[in-house]
């Protein structure tokens, strides 16, 4: 009998580490996606993997199985996993199926309310922003005079910064509202839910690891760039630009606490893992946790600096298998990556590397320009991963000095930093 690997969902940054571990292994690949997604990604990168199911609603796992039924498959998966986080609790659901009732519920990655809920429960104390539950955008409006500013709005089902509004006072909240009222999210679908936090003025971070036998272990920690976007109203939306990491073989205590913490409240087993925090005052405060390997080309950077294959070691703990022994570099370096989306920054570092002479210009996954409609299955993967124009990768012996090269680059002023919005407060 032949070993099937399922992947629900195409990776965004064009990367295919699960199926290049499962053809090695050798599985038969199943990709199962939206056919629109299908075909705009296919325009620039060939999927590689052996047969690609065509679906309208992947996030629904029975419609993921009668696809795949219908698609001659009669031989359950070995393996299903997700290849992004908007599908994850789909292929959590199709393997619960699939187990049978006998074998008891299985793990359902919590959306981001359900994660903040359980953190609190768990511990009522614990660091993480103040936040509100709202079901809908104008229900946040109903409640502008009980809002603290500045917030964040964020939907607790979205991905890829999509949705995400930053208010600093309440006369900027009508426009957001405005504009949360023409998104949606992934596959042209409505979000669930929101949620309105409290803004925190720090420096963002994120652990990539894997869990095997609910025993988490952290590969990378990485220090983000992000960006805000300001648009012609007034509005600032995230962008996460870029990413600095290092191994992650002496972290501090808080951050592996943290670690330790999150994975035993949500219950999580086995598989890849990164999770989300800003350090305010030398402390983690937790901002979300994803239940998968993270998109942007940071499973590269993973193995860049560490030496490890992450979506291997994870690919072999969803099979089954024991972790394997994890072997860190003596001589850690860090190592970063910037996506660059304007000309003038392509060219600001293209001189930089000319003139130091270290670092790279990548090229970047072409992704064609397309008009569409707001309510189209497609805008939110053209709003959020569209438009990059080229990678910039340096390494050095610290993570301050690759990031003092990479703000060198600023985006145009219709782009603000953290640090900038940080200094305003």
């Amino acid at each position: 009998m032949r070993k099937i690997f399922l992947q629900i969902g195409a990776t965004r940054d064009g990367q295919n580490p699960y199926c290049a571990v499962a053809k090695r292994d050798g599985y038969f690949t199943v990709l199962a996606e939206m056919g629109d997604f299908v075909d705009y990604q296919s325009l620039s990168i060939p999927l590689p993997f052996d047969l690609i199911v065509r679906l309208d609603r992947p996030e629904n796992p029975w419609e993921v199985l009668q696809a795949y039924l219908h698609a001659g498959l009669l031989e359950h998966p070995q393996v299903v996993l997700a290849g992004f986080e908007a599908y994850n609790a789909s292929a959590a659901r199709v393997r619960e199926l699939l187990a049978g009732p006998d074998a008891g519920p299985g793990f359902i990655p919590p959306d981001k309310y359900a994660q903040r809920m359980a953190l609190r429960k768990a511990w009522p104390h614990f660091p993480q922003p103040e936040f509100r539950f709202f079901a809908s955008p104008l229900s946040i409006r109903d409640a502008r005079e009980a809002l603290l500013y500045p917030c964040v709005i964020k939907p607790v089902d979205g991905g890829g910064g999509l949705g995400i509004w930053l208010v600093r006072e309440a006369s900027q909240l009508d426009a957001a509202i405005d504009k949360l009222l023409d998104t949606v999210n992934y596959g042209g679908r409505g979000f669930s839910g929101f949620i309105v936090e409290s803004w925190l003025a720090g420096d963002e971070y994120s652990l990539q690891g894997v869990v095997a036998n609910g025993h988490p272990v952290a590969l990378t920690c990485c220090q983000k760039v992000i960006e805000q976007a300001i648009d012609a109203d007034g509005c600032i939306s995230f962008y996460e630009s870029g990413h600095v990491a290092t191994a992650a073989q002496q972290l501090p205590a808080a951050f592996t606490r943290l670690m330790r913490f999150c994975c035993a409240t949500f219950g999580y087993q086995r598989g890849a893992f990164h999770i989300d925090f800003i350090v305010v005052n030398g402390e983690p405060h937790f901002v979300e946790m994803g239940f998968r390997l993270s998109g942007m080309g940071v499973v590269n950077l993973v193995e860049e600096v560490t030496g490890i294959n992450w979506a291997d070691v994870a690919f072999q703990v969803e099979a089954g298998r024991d972790l394997p022994a994890l072997h860190f570099p003596v001589q850690p370096q860090a190592v970063g990556r910037l996506r660059l989306r304007q000309r003038a920054q392509c060219e600001a570092a293209e001189a930089w590397i000319a003139q130091h002479q270290r670092g790279q210009l990548l090229p970047a996954l072409k992704l064609p320009a397309l008009a569409v409609t707001p309510r189209s299955s497609l805008y939110a993967d053209l709003t959020r991963h569209a438009g990059i124009l080229a990678t910039l990768r340096l390494s050095a012996a610290r993570t301050d000095d690759v990031l003092a090269v990479f703000h060198r680059f600023p985006a145009s002023p219709a782009f603000v930093s953290r640090r900038d919005l940080q200094c305003a407060e």
